[in-house]
């Protein structure tokens, strides 16, 4: 029995919240995919770490908020079944990395892109995302196997056992929350002190790669405010790792922190589009103008079947 009101608190956020994230994620990438295949961002190399971005957040929100919406109503398979007890974390924290790291090549793309080297603005190519992309799709599922091994079911709960519990902090911080945020960063303020150093002649470009700029920057600072408290809640867990008896009010409060630092961790999948839209005035004009031709496209086809038949 819970002892705190935090278990129905949490059993809301699930019910209302996640659902608002899933709704909102899903729409919102879906259309990020829509608008970096359009003409204005289609030959721009970034669009490919945008566009690859969007399909994993939807993979990521679909896989990762799906089965806790479930558990409302269903017992958790979890508790029941080993093989999805062990793919779950995995997949969910494969999705992670493939969206850090995507948004980490991103920064680094836009530094490339405003560099006065011809040698290293070549770098800014379609060529180098794709193989970027295809190296993070290839490496990260060998980075994090250590997870589908050592998960298990102990006790009717899938977790990690007592030593992997305690070690897997040091591998998640620094995979997870310090490199990719310290790729982030660093090309991002690279890119800002090459785009001062330009030419006045290039003030067009200088505006296209400010547009592009701000919209990788407004991912880096929701991927940096939202790994602080999931890192800060790891790394209290491994200091009251050897803490024992410890209270049932305890408990229901630490298990709520670390619901809430992976309830706040969605908002890296379900933001980037309101963040483009509010950030980016090219990127809101082109979406505006993009839903105004689809709708004045469909909005005539009622009337010429209409106009056939009569």
């Amino acid at each position: 029995m819970a002892v705190t009101n935090l278990p129905f608190v949490q059993q809301n956020m699930i019910r209302y919240g996640m659902s608002i994230y899933f709704a909102l994620g899903l729409a919102g990438n879906i259309c990020n995919c829509i608008m970096f295949t359009r003409p204005l961002y289609r030959r721009a190399p970034s669009t490919v770490y945008h566009l690859c971005f969007s399909i994993f957040a939807i993979l990521h929100l679909i896989w990762s908020i799906t089965p806790q919406l479930i558990t409302l109503n269903y017992p958790d398979p979890q508790k029941q079944l080993i093989l999805y007890c062990k793919t779950r974390l995995y997949g969910s924290h494969v999705l992670a990395l493939y969206l850090r790291y995507t948004i980490a090549w991103a920064c680094m793309d836009r530094f490339f892109a405003t560099r006065v080297d011809i040698r290293l603005r070549s770098l800014s190519s379609v060529k180098v995302a794709v193989m970027l992309i295809f190296i993070t799709f290839t490496v990260c599922p060998l980075v994090a196997i250590h997870i589908p091994i050592l998960m298990n079911i102990i006790n009717n709960i899938c977790t990690m056992p007592g030593l992997y519990k305690l070690i897997y902090p040091f591998y998640q911080i620094p995979a997870i929350s310090i490199l990719p945020a310290v790729l982030m960063i660093t090309f991002s303020s690279l890119t800002i002190r090459s785009l001062h150093q330009r030419h006045t002649s290039l003030v067009h470009a200088k505006k296209r790669d400010r547009h592009l700029l701000r919209m990788v920057i407004a991912e880096v600072v929701v991927v940096v405010i939202t790994s602080i408290p999931d890192s800060a809640n790891l790394i209290y867990g491994v200091a009251t790792h050897d803490v024992v008896n410890k209270s049932a009010q305890r408990l229901e409060i630490e298990s709520f922190i670390s619901f809430f630092t992976q309830f706040t961790i969605y908002m890296i999948s379900a933001s980037p589009f309101y963040l483009f839209m509010f950030v980016s005035k090219p990127y809101r004009k082109e979406f505006i103008n993009t839903m105004i031709k689809c709708q004045t496209k469909y909005m005539k086809r009622p009337n010429r079947i209409m106009h056939s038949t009569t």
